[in-house]
């Protein structure tokens, strides 16, 4: 799990320098979650909104900043 997880995280790094571990986790935690979500939905929305979604809910639990041009308000 160790090597994998060092895999993952040096990939993530390339858009996330500052990112560790625990930023990795609360991404992949995240992303599940909005798939979990989406499944539940009559109909999958629009791709802008589907964007801002997953960019909202990845983000939370990660210790330092997203880096990304998506406005999370």
């Amino acid at each position: 799990m160790v090597n994998l997880s060092h895999h993952l995280l040096a990939d993530f790094r390339i858009l996330n320098p500052d990112s560790g571990i625990i930023d990795l986790k609360a991404h992949y935690r995240g992303f599940r979650y909005v798939h979990e979500i989406l499944k539940m939905l009559p109909e999958i929305p629009e791709p802008i909104l589907l964007n801002q979604i997953f960019a909202k809910i990845t983000a939370l639990g990660r210790i330092h900043p997203v880096s990304t041009d998506i406005e999370l308000s």
